[in-house]
C-alpha cells in the first residue's frame, strides 16, 4: 500500500512576502502556510508560495502533485518554484 505524505492547510489565509533585488526593485511572493505529516510525532510546518493571482487553499488534506516535481541540472528531485496540492478526498 503507498504511503502519501499529507499536506494540511488549517487556514486559507496568505501573506505577501517581499523581497529587494540587488537593482532597487522588489519582488512579491504570495505564501500560504501549511504543514506535512510524514508519520512523525508532529506535522512539520512550511509555507509554499502560491501563482500571482492564485487564491489560497481552503482549509483540508492534500497531497502534492507529480507536476511539483522536478529533476535539477545535477540531476536529483527537487520541489518547483510553485507547489500544486491535490484535495485528499474524504475519508469514510
Amino acid at each position: 500500500m503507498t504511503q502519501l505524505n499529507v499536506i494540511i492547510i488549517k487556514s486559507q489565509n496568505s501573506a505577501v512576502r517581499t523581497v529587494p533585488r540587488k537593482d532597487g526593485t522588489k519582488m512579491h511572493f504570495n505564501e500560504q502556510s501549511c504543514a506535512i505529516d510524514c508519520g512523525d510525532e508532529f506535522p512539520r510546518p512550511f509555507k509554499i508560495n502560491l501563482d500571482d493571482e492564485q487564491k489560497p487553499y481552503p482549509p483540508g488534506t492534500y497531497y502534492v502533485d507529480p507536476s511539483s516535481f522536478e529533476v535539477n541540472k545535477f540531476g536529483s528531485l527537487e520541489m518547483g518554484r510553485r507547489v500544486k496540492l491535490v484535495p485528499l478526498p474524504p475519508t469514510k
